[in-house]
């Protein structure tokens, strides 16, 4: 199954959404804050939330950019970025993106859409706003319904990290 239909931004819904799904995702998670978690909140549409891997004994740090512009009705945007900047530059910032190649989560440093696109990191994933940008098929199991949290996305990517992690890019 291929989508026929390209996610639009409807940046007061995705804060709207946010706003409601934090609190329970906080609670959900047993913490009291988005500090206990190590999480922050820079902008009112922007979650950075740092992830660990273990690659051949090295433990790797990670820092996931969440945009949630199109929230709820699709994914949060998901980029990989350089904890210093907050952002992602290719090719200056790949080595900050992991390598993850799980059938359900895999990343690409330097995905382009057409020949007049700019090249994007993208987390191919079906809990990725970019997933779904991109037009990609993807299984009826795996659909977007828009009743999921951006822990879905999270968690997706995080069960990557714990079976299909092959290091730094």
């Amino acid at each position: 199954m291929k989508p026929t239909e390209r996610p639009t931004l409807d940046l007061a819904a995705g804060l709207k959404a946010l706003e409601e799904d934090l609190p329970r995702v906080v609670n959900v998670l047993g913490v009291t804050s988005l500090s206990d978690l190590g999480w922050s909140r820079p902008k009112p549409l922007v979650l950075l939330v740092p992830m660990k891997a273990t690659w051949q004994g090295q433990e790797d740090a990670y820092l996931l950019r969440l945009s949630f512009e199109a929230y709820r009705r699709w994914p949060p945007s998901a980029r990989f970025v350089n904890p210093a900047t907050q952002d992602y530059v290719h090719p200056d910032d790949q080595h900050h993106v992991p390598k993850l190649t799980s059938p359900e989560c895999q990343t690409h440093i330097a995905y382009q859409m057409n020949a007049q696109a700019p090249k994007m990191q993208l987390i191919c994933c079906s809990a990725t706003f970019e997933f779904w940008d991109v037009l990609h098929d993807v299984e009826e199991h795996h659909m977007w319904r828009g009743t999921e949290t951006f822990l879905t996305t999270i968690n997706a990517i995080q069960k990557a990290f714990g079976s299909h992690y092959q290091g730094r890019f």
